[in-house]
């Protein structure tokens, strides 16, 4: 159920250039370009922070922020395995949270159709706190997928629990490394079937479509219909070589433009989730440690999902070293194995954005607002960068005036005082350096203040 995690990535075109916000009071996002006359984007994005103004709908689903999840089971540098009647060993997601420094809401396992439901483990993380995550896959084919004793019972079962569980149904359908992906019309009619019998038998289950990111030119003939699917996930990973071949690399491949097909035509009426990510510090083929590498990526992203994709409600890091568990694993996905890799993976959840249990709260997340917006009194400003280690500081200036000059330490932010300008039109830009003090990228937005 693990060797498709190496199969070729779609190679997506990266537009060098800076993603614009500001959030609130306001923040702004600054993403580099590769050289300081690089084409920008062709569009701006802003935002303000303030309380969500659309209700939430899904079952789970929180107003604000974003649920920290993980997979943990293949992990060898865990060494505290939690073993219970009736379920298979797992690890310990106190030694995980323990080393990481932060609760998490989720923990996922894998489960394949036909086999009995894991009832110990899953009362044993209710118990702690936490939701539950089921990728039930039908490695057998769909034809098993029926309206019979076994899915009923799965449901009953499920429902007797008591515990707050995501199903992930048959994921990654739209790769050709699945058993159930050649019929799409086939594929609805079973991922209703499931649907149908979870909200009538389990109501404490929500269900949880999810493709693989790529590729996008079939998603939409899987998709079961907005009214058989609670939330929408995706699957992405960041590997340095595709296939385990040097011939075929990823290196230049960005996890943010990853997220973007599927955000940008579901997350509108479902809440999103991550449902696995994982970027590899180490590839077999090429057989050196590369931690720097690792940690741009999962910095990258997850500074990203608050500014560019609120609607990503819950994030599932795939902690696990292929090569030790998986047949033909060939990556190295861990973040506890790694210093370095460690403490960036504890830097990128430490935001209140992520939420370490199902009661968590984030009080503001980013609502886009139109470009030439007007500022009043003091401002936030953020930013993250696109490749987070080559960045050393970003320069905010305003009429071209420095107003701050911001180092990761401080998120890449500062406070500003709008009302210390003139009433009236500004230009707000910043301009991202390197150590050696180039200029990576710069780009400006038109802003207007009311000098109060």
């Amino acid at each position: 159920m693990l060797q498709f995690k190496n199969a070729r990535l779609l190679a997506y075109t990266t537009v060098s250039g800076l993603l614009l916000w500001y959030v609130v009071s306001f923040s702004t996002i600054a993403r580099a370009a590769k050289r300081p006359n690089a084409e920008l984007y062709q569009w701006i994005t802003l935002s303000k922070h303030q309380i969500a103004e659309r209700d939430t709908h899904a079952l789970y689903e929180p107003a604000n922020g974003c649920y920290l999840g993980a997979f943990i089971d293949f992990d060898p540098t865990l060494t505290n395995p939690v073993s219970l009647p009736g379920s298979k060993t797992h690890q310990s997601p106190q030694q995980f949270e323990q080393i990481t420094g932060k609760s998490h809401a989720s923990y996922f396992f894998y489960l394949g159709y036909g086999e009995p439901l894991p009832i110990a483990w899953i009362k044993y993380l209710a118990a702690h706190n936490k939701f539950v995550h089921i990728a039930l896959e039908p490695n057998n084919g769909l034809k098993l997928v029926q309206d019979d004793a076994y899915l009923r019972t799965l449901a009953q079962e499920m429902h007797a629990t008591g515990a707050r569980i995501f199903l992930r149904f048959a994921s990654e359908m739209n790769g050709t490394w699945t058993a159930y992906h050649k019929d799409p019309a086939e594929y609805v009619k079973k991922f209703r079937l499931v649907y149908r019998v979870m909200h009538k038998l389990a109501p404490n289950v929500a269900l949880v479509w999810c493709p693989y990111f790529s590729p996008t030119s079939n998603i939409e003939s899987y998709f079961p219909g907005d009214n058989y699917v609670d939330w929408v996930g995706v699957n992405i990973y960041n590997v340095r070589y595709h296939n385990n071949q040097l011939s075929d690399p990823g290196i230049d491949e960005d996890p943010v433009n990853f997220v973007k097909y599927m955000y940008h035509n579901y997350a509108n009426k479902h809440p999103l989730m991550i449902c696995e990510y994982g970027a590899s510090h180490y590839a077999k083929c090429e057989g050196l440690n590369k931690p720097g590498w690792a940690i741009s990526k999962i910095i990258e992203l997850y500074e990203a999902i608050p500014k560019i994709f609120p609607r990503v409600k819950a994030i599932n890091y795939f902690d696990s070293n292929n090569m030790e568990f998986v047949a033909d694993g060939v990556n190295d996905y861990s973040v506890t194995d790694q210093a370095r890799v460690l403490q960036a993976y504890k830097s990128a959840i430490s935001s209140p954005f992520f939420l370490g249990t199902p009661e968590s709260t984030c009080d503001t997340a980013p609502v886009p607002i139109a470009p030439a917006t007007l500022l009043s009194g003091t401002v936030h400003l953020t930013a993250t960068t696109r490749f987070a280690n080559e960045t050393a500081w970003i320069l905010y200036t305003v009429d071209g005036h420095p107003i701050y000059k911001a180092y990761r330490e401080d998120a890449w932010g500062c406070r500003w005082n709008s009302a210390s300008v003139t009433p009236g039109r500004h230009r707000l830009v910043l301009w991202v350096y390197n150590e050696a003090g180039h200029v990576l990228a710069h780009h400006g937005v038109w802003i207007r203040t009311t000098g109060r």
